[in-house]
């Protein structure tokens, strides 16, 4: 939902918070008069500040008054209980917490708004002001039931009205409750744009079109100073009309009023929301220049900068500033866009360093290791911030949990999803990993229930989705599931009416594991050797053995890393090994995957993704044709020269592994011996219960066109020993 700003004026109050209670109470002490003075004066200043759209300035000033209201009653500081206080100190809090909410410090206008109602007496604007910070962080019911409460105190509350109104039309999506809201809120404040605006688009979402127009066109003709002529026909224009229409009528208004900083900026945001990126890059440089005290005016520029994909314009733009500890959000965020995910990190460092009450610098960071594959470091640093904060948003514990649930270990990540379903119970994603991990975990009631709920909220959750339907199919026995699998996803047999009859021993009932990995070895292919069922005791060796760990030895000039397989976790450790190493482009690296086997695909692929620029790292092909593409990113570490340690059982993801980085890197030479030649991959089907785990094969694999299903990688230099001296030996000095 939209910020609340329209009726936020309203509430900036000095003494008297506006709303009306039938025992009115006078101030139960004095304040002293200069201190009085000082605290009227900074919420005046504060006030002005935020009309001004100057949040950061409104903030220091209401700090300082907040200071000072400490000073004269030192109980406010630790309040815990309801306390008189005079109206000025009340109305000072609710202040502060209108200042935070609207620099979208939410944690810490939650926490003012609430202290303001242990202050006696009561206002409506009280509860109105935490019913917006409520309705902000998507507790959409307890702002609700502020607004009603505000209500009660006065019937006639403007704000409150204006508070459910965008609830209705945002949330519950009731746009006939919604009009009569901000139709009640535009009798007390007619004038008002946000209004005004909000009213037009519901009229436009109740079909009422014509009346929508001549709402916006007398709106026009009534208040015709400044850019209010503008605002709310504008608004219609942009819903209705086309896109030159809108372009030409916002030129209009920006030739109109040149020296108006918002008919200039909102002329640059509809030149970017149109695609006119060139008029948009522009139009906010010249507001630069024309309008210095506005820092808004670089932050806009920032979009346009990533849009285009300009890393000279922005960090020049960076660089340049005079304040740049006010655009390390903006400067973090272009570089996300650009996937340049390492180069984010330390914004978003300073920013949280800077403003630690304010949630959206933590949630930036973690969203950038887990889209960094940094899940590991986004794992801690989930579990360390929730341990000092309480998070108003589902997104920290949601990537904390998304992150653990990567790593594998689904155990931990339910208590971090449980958390993020807490922070929004109307959160589908929560509930639907929560279900995802019970399920991994054989919770199948837990899974059900979990998924359930998801899809109450959303019905086209596919993450719930598929959790159902393998709810569903474990009604049916062993044998029947594991034939329809059989049928779903092998890659050898295109006709599925042979192979289903041919798997028809498998609809036997009771059938043992020993029965059904028999009839696996007589249907598939005779030149499939990677197609097989592990049961018993291999089965309890291959689910209890944990994943490997990666091996690093710095070797001077040479990073050398050991790679016995591809887990869960080897592209974790990797990564988090590759981002301690210092100067890169100085340094060899060397990846030894002598005797690897193969093993996740993904795995694989999020190296090559770290390793190489931006480009497709490789792409699955099914039997149907359908194909599947790995991408890499623009956050690219890069090497001198790179080696590759390959031998005969160096096979599937490992020879992807090394075909990808022998493509597309630079500077790349394998040492050793012709690999394995394993061109195609498995899917996994295991039932934790029956322990049994089916592997079959189901793609063939490719890097740019190249696959060696019948053939291998040929090493650029042999080896003929295996010790690993004889194969370091080999590498060339620079």
């Amino acid at each position: 939902m939209s910020k609340i700003i329209g009726g936020i004026l309203g509430l900036l109050v000095l003494g008297l918070l506006g709303g009306c209670m039938e025992d009115s109470m006078s101030d139960p002490y004095a304040l002293p008069a200069d201190m009085e003075e000082i605290i009227t004066l900074l919420n005046s200043k504060a006030m002005t500040a935020m009309n001004e759209e100057e949040y950061e300035t409104a903030l220091t000033h209401m700090r300082k008054a907040i200071y000072y209201a400490y000073e004269v009653d030192p109980e406010l500081e630790t309040l815990s209980q309801e306390k008189l206080v005079p109206e000025l100190l009340n109305s000072t809090f609710t202040n502060m917490s209108n200042a935070l909410y609207l620099a979208g410090e939410y944690e810490s206008a939650f926490a003012f708004a609430e202290k303001s109602l242990l202050m006696l007496p009561n206002y409506d604007d009280e509860y109105v002001t935490l019913g917006n910070v409520l309705s902000e962080i998507g507790s959409i019911d307890e702002a609700v039931s502020n607004y009603e409460q505000a209500l009660e105190l006065n019937k006639n509350s403007s704000n409150a009205h204006y508070g459910l109104g965008m609830i209705y039309y945002y949330d519950y999506e009731d746009y006939t409750e919604a009009l009569k809201e901000f139709n009640k809120y535009l009798k007390e404040y007619p004038s008002d744009p946000d209004a005004a605006i909000m009213r037009v688009y519901t009229l436009l979402q109740l079909g009422r079109q014509e009346t929508a127009e001549e709402y916006a066109r007398n709106y026009s003709k009534k208040y015709t100073f400044e850019f209010k002529k503008y605002e709310v026909m504008g608004a219609y224009l942009e819903w209705t009309g086309k896109d030159k229409e809108v372009i030409a009528f916002y030129e209009d208004a920006a030739e109109h009023l040149p020296d108006h900083w918002k008919a200039q900026l909102k002329l640059g945001e509809v030149y970017y929301d149109y695609d006119e990126y060139e008029d948009a890059l522009k139009q906010f440089n010249h507001l630069v220049s024309a309008f210095p005290d506005k820092p808004e005016t670089l932050e806009k520029l920032f979009s346009v900068y990533s849009v285009l994909g300009d890393i000279e314009g922005a960090e020049a733009l960076y660089a340049s500033s005079e304040h740049p500890e006010s655009l390390t959000m903006s400067m973090g965020t272009f570089y996300v866009d650009q996937g340049m995910y390492r180069r984010a990190l330390p914004y978003f460092e300073a920013y949280i360093e800077e403003y630690p009450s304010n949630e959206a610098g933590y949630v930036k960071y973690i969203q950038t290791l887990n889209w960094g594959k940094r899940y590991a470091r986004c794992a801690e640093f989930g579990e360390q911030t929730l341990q000092s904060i309480s998070p108003l948003w589902s997104d920290i514990p949601w990537y904390t949990g998304d992150c653990l649930t990567e790593l594998g270990k689904d155990q931990e990540a339910i208590a971090y999803f449980e958390l993020a379903a807490k922070a929004d119970p109307e959160d589908n994603e929560s509930w639907s990993w929560l279900a995802m991990a019970h399920l991994r975990l054989g919770n199948e009631e837990k899974a059900k229930e979990y998924s359930e709920r998801a899809l109450e909220i959303y019905e086209y959750d596919n993450v719930a989705q598929s959790v159902q339907e393998e709810l569903l199919s474990h009604n049916e026995p062993l044998g029947a599931r594991i034939k329809q699998f059989f049928i779903d996803n092998y890659l050898y047999e295109k006709d599925a009416s042979k192979l289903e009859e041919r798997l028809e021993p498998l609809d036997a009932p009771d059938l043992a594991a020993a029965e059904i990995a028999s009839i696996i070895d007589q249907v598939r292919q005779p030149e499939d050797r990677f197609t097989f069922l592990i049961y018993g005791e291999l089965y309890e060796q291959m689910s209890g053995a944990g994943d490997s760990d990666v091996i690093f030895k710095d070797l001077g000039d040479i990073s050398y890393f050991k790679i016995e397989d591809f887990t869960k976790s080897t592209d974790d450790q990797f990564i988090r090994l590759l981002d301690d190493i210092s100067s890169t482009e100085e340094k060899t690296l060397v990846l030894d995957l002598r005797n690897n086997g193969g093993g996740l695909t993904e795995s694989a692929n999020n190296m090559l993704d770290v390793l190489l620029p931006d480009l497709v790292t490789s792409t699955l092909i099914y039997r149907d044709g359908y194909t599947y593409s790995y991408y890499s990113d623009a956050d690219q570490v890069r090497f001198g020269r790179i080696f590759l340690f390959v031998d005969e059982n160096t096979a599937s993801a490992a020879e992807m592994l090394t075909l990808g980085l022998k493509t597309y890197a630079e500077n790349v030479t394998v040492i050793g011996r012709p690999t394995f030649g394993k061109g195609v991959g498995q899917l996994v089907f295991e039932d934790k219960a029956e322990k049994v785990m089916l592997f079959a094969v189901n793609h063939y694999w490719n890097v740019m066109q190249n696959n060696i299903a019948i053939s291998k990688i040929e090493p650029d230099i042999r080896v003929s020993g295996n010790q690993l001296e004889s194969f370091l030996k080999k590498i060339p000095k620079p």
